[in-house]
């Protein structure tokens, strides 16, 4: 395992508005193999994955919340 954290924010016109939005993200990212946790934020924008990196492809977290409608891009520390 190897375990990392990952944050993305939310960039593209369609936003976070609400808990519900939160719950569709964590929703459906949890279901992808290796995550671990996921903390959707629709005051920050921004959507904190804790994974198994040698399980998941970052691709993968992407398209899903494309998929969605969110385009996001992924913040370095």
């Amino acid at each position: 395992m190897n375990i990392e954290t990952r944050v993305f924010k939310v960039v593209g016109k369609q936003k976070l508005h609400c808990a519900s939005c939160e719950k569709s993200v964590r929703f459906l990212l949890q279901q992808l193999p290796g995550v671990q946790r996921v903390d959707a934020s629709h005051k920050t924008q921004e959507i904190r994955l804790v994974i198994d990196a040698q399980r998941l492809d970052l691709g993968q977290v992407t398209q899903q919340l494309d998929w969605l409608g969110y385009e996001v891009t992924e913040v370095t520390a």
